[in-house]
């Protein structure tokens, strides 16, 4: 995908609000919806705000959200929250598993 160049290779290199806007397509109010949210981290950076590399792939993943679902910025808020933390349930049920005896 061309737009992978715009992800940055080490996770954390910092990005702007400009190419995460770039290479997500999400809309400038969208995104300030979804810092205010907190779905987003942002840090102070001297042109405003930066994110971590990885928001690069959760801003896309909003995008289809929103594409695939009609979901509004609270929707899109809301899905990812639960997305991150069922994930997160798998990663811990993936991990006791490997606990189990054989």
């Amino acid at each position: 995908m061309a737009d992978d160049l715009l992800i940055p290779v080490d996770a954390d290199t910092p990005v702007g609000s400009a190419e995460l806007l770039a290479a997500s397509g999400l809309a400038h109010e969208e995104l300030v919806e979804l810092v205010e949210f907190g779905v987003f981290e942002t840090r102070e950076g001297a042109t405003g705000w930066s994110f971590q590399a990885q928001t690069v792939h959760q801003a896309r993943r909003a995008v289809k959200l929103r594409d695939t679902f009609g979901l509004n910025p609270p929707g899109m808020a809301l899905a990812l929250t639960y997305l991150e933390k069922i994930e997160a349930l798998e990663r811990r049920l993936r991990e006791l598993e490997c606990l189990l005896p054989r």
